[in-house]
């Protein structure tokens, strides 16, 4: 088994431990005639299994200081590095709403690990 396969196993173990369905929500972009994508009013929704977490979402390299490993405060999203995630999608999972920041895929043995990307909690009625 080569290291892609060893990591990618145990991130989805890391998010089975505390995963649910997600519901994303996207806005769906068009050409505007000049070569730049822009919003319409038109949304897709889909579902992803992930899991949502407090701890630092950097699954590596790990922000250090003297007294170890710190964690950080902002809710991240991981899931499967196949997954449908994009930054500025809306993810709707147990009952509250965020905002999709810059979604990163870590590589190790020239393939993606996983999918994770900071998120910004938001009001569901403010959601579009």
């Amino acid at each position: 088994m080569s290291k892609l396969d060893q990591m990618r196993r145990g991130m989805e173990r890391l998010i089975l431990i505390d995963r649910d369905i997600g519901l994303v929500t996207r806005a769906v972009k068009e050409d505007n005639g000049r070569g730049q994508q822009i919003a319409t009013d038109k949304i897709t929704k889909h579902m992803i299994m992930c899991r949502v977490s407090y701890q630092t979402g950097d699954v590596w390299p790990s922000t250090q200081w003297e007294g170890g490993v710190t964690i950080d405060k902002t809710p991240f999203i991981l899931s499967r590095y196949d997954v449908d995630l994009e930054q500025g999608d809306v993810l709707e999972w147990r009952k509250r709403a965020y905002t999709v920041g810059v979604v990163t895929r870590p590589e190790i043995g020239g393939g993606f690990v996983c999918t994770q990307a900071p998120l910004v909690e938001i009001s569901l009625v403010d959601k579009t």
